[in-house]
């Protein structure tokens, strides 16, 4: 089954549900590599779904409420689809 860009947001965001994190535990959750995971997670930020916070030089993930608002849609359409 091929996955498209949509699928990977949903691995990184379902990933992000759990704990915040950094940028290649996100690319490790979506199967992506680094340069185009660092591609989805500007994206993904721009859209307001995930915030990031520097903490002692190391920049965190976190996901926002628009964010788990996008999980859960993505998951009832999954299930209304094929």
């Amino acid at each position: 089954m091929n996955r498209c860009r949509h699928d990977i947001i949903n691995e990184m965001l379902g990933a992000l549900s759990a704990d915040s994190r950094r940028i290649t535990e996100l690319c490790m959750a979506g199967n992506v590599p680094v340069d185009r995971g660092k591609d989805i997670v500007e994206a993904l930020e721009k859209y307001g779904l995930i915030i990031h916070a520097e903490d002692s030089g190391e920049i965190d993930y976190r996901i926002t409420d628009r964010g788990y608002e996008w999980l859960g849609l993505f998951r009832m359409m999954r299930k209304a689809l094929p």
